[in-house]
C-alpha cells in the first residue's frame, strides 16, 4: 500500500553557506534565492497534490543572529509577503504565520494580519510559516494558555487528553506532518514542531536549500510512498 503525504515539513536549511559558497557579498542573498525556492516549492506542492506544508523560516534561535542579519530576514520577509499575496491569491494558496508574535514589530505584525486577511479564503493549499518559532516555546505557550483557562474555570484538568491540548497549539485545527525535508546536510529537527513530527518520516538531503529541485522533492515524496507506516501497531 502506497502513503501519500497530506502535510509535508520543510526546514529550509542552507542559504547562508550558499551564499559563501558562491562568493557572495551578503548571506542575505543566500536568503533571497531561499525565498525564489520556496516560491517553487509551494507551486510543487500543489501539483503533487499536498494540501498542507509548513516551512521553518525564522526560529526563536535566530534572534541571536546579528541585528544586520535579522532587520535584513524580516525586511526580505515583508517585501515577498507583499509582493507575492496576489500570487497566492491566485493560485489559491492561504498563507498562515505560527510562532511568537509578541516579538515581531508592529510593522511586520501588520504585514501578517493582511497577509492572512488576504488569503484566507484560499483552499488549494495551506502552507504555514514558522517565524519566531520554537517547538518548545510553542508547547509552553500552549501550557501557560491552558492553564491560564484552568484559572479562569473555563478549563477541567481531568478532562484534558490530546485532542483538548493541541487546540491551545499554534496549528490548530491542521493534521499532524507526515514528512519532514531538512537540506542543507544536517541530521536534526531543531526544535521543528516535535508535537506534529512525533510519526513523521524525515528525508534528510545535503542539498542546500537555494538549490533544493522538484527533483529532490519528488525523490523525498517516492521514499514516503515505498515505506510502512504503523504507528506503533
Amino acid at each position: 500500500m502506497e502513503n501519500y503525504v497530506r502535510h509535508l515539513g520543510v526546514i529550509m536549511d542552507g542559504n547562508r553557506r550558499w551564499a559563501k559558497k558562491h562568493m557572495l557579498a551578503s548571506v542575505l542573498k543566500g536568503h533571497e534565492k531561499g525565498v525564489d525556492a520556496f516560491i517553487d516549492t509551494c507551486k510543487w506542492c500543489q501539483e503533487a497534490g499536498i494540501g498542507y506544508l509548513t516551512v521553518y523560516a525564522f526560529s526563536t534561535e535566530n534572534w541571536q543572529r546579528s541585528k544586520e542579519e535579522v532587520a535584513g530576514l524580516f525586511k526580505l520577509m515583508g517585501k515577498f509577503f507583499l509582493n507575492e499575496v496576489q500570487t497566492c491569491i491566485d493560485r489559491d494558496i492561504r498563507m498562515i504565520i505560527v510562532g511568537d508574535r509578541s516579538l515581531l514589530s508592529p510593522e511586520d505584525l501588520e504585514t501578517v494580519r493582511k497577509t492572512e486577511e488576504l488569503t484566507a479564503h484560499c483552499k488549494n493549499l495551506i502552507v504555514q510559516v514558522a517565524i519566531s518559532y520554537g517547538g518548545r516555546d510553542e508547547i509552553l505557550r500552549a501550557v501557560k494558555a491552558y492553564t491560564a483557562k484552568v484559572l479562569e474555570g473555563q478549563e477541567d484538568p481531568a478532562a484534558l487528553d490530546e485532542s483538548r491540548f493541541e487546540q491551545y497549539l499554534d496549528t490548530t485545527g491542521v493534521p499532524d506532518i507526515d514528512l519532514v525535508i531538512r537540506t542543507g546536510g544536517n541530521r536534526r529537527l531543531s526544535n521543528f514542531f516535535p508535537w506534529q513530527t512525533t510519526y513523521a518520516e524525515i528525508w534528510f538531503t545535503d542539498v542546500l536549500w537555494p538549490d533544493f529541485s522538484q527533483q529532490d522533492l519528488q525523490e523525498a515524496l517516492d521514499y514516503y510512498r515505498q515505506i510502512q507506516i504503523n504507528k506503533g501497531k
